[in-house]
């Protein structure tokens, strides 16, 4: 499959979580996306700097990953993606966008930044029912893909 141009594509944080958390049942299906896009150089991740302080906290809280390889996996996760800024404007947004769960509000600002935002992966795409771009799975990408 060619593509003329990148497939831009935002992930939202329960899929990052659960790739560095490998986190049972839906492990395997983080790892196989995340493993397919840095393969394909015609994809280039997103995700918001809200997510970075997400799955640190889920680290210390969930896991109690220490301190220094939380770091670690997060430094792994900066090099694969490309990262959205939350500021101001997106969490007035957020407050205001009709989604059900804020933290989801927040993650569609930051697609709504993106150039060109192709998909939204996430385990949850009851949170982006207001979306207006197309919303999968990771194991469905995969298997579209």
């Amino acid at each position: 499959m060619k593509y003329n141009r990148s497939k831009n594509i935002f992930v939202d944080a329960n899929v990052v979580v659960d790739y560095l958390l490998h986190r049972k049942h839906h492990t395997k299906n983080a790892e196989s996306f995340f493993e397919y896009a840095s393969q394909k150089r015609f994809i280039v991740l997103y995700v918001s700097s809200f997510t970075f302080a997400i799955a640190y906290h889920r680290m210390q809280q969930e896991e109690d990953v220490p301190h220094k390889i939380a770091l670690g996996l997060l430094e792994k996760l900066w090099h694969k993606v490309r990262c959205i800024s939350v500021d101001g404007a997106i969490i007035q947004q957020a407050m205001k966008s009709g989604f059900d769960d804020y933290e989801d509000a927040v993650q569609y600002g930051c697609v709504q930044r993106m150039p060109g935002c192709d998909v939204i992966i996430s385990r949850d795409a009851k949170g982006f029912e207001l979306s207006s771009i197309p919303v999968m799975t990771p194991r469905l990408f995969l298997k579209i893909f």
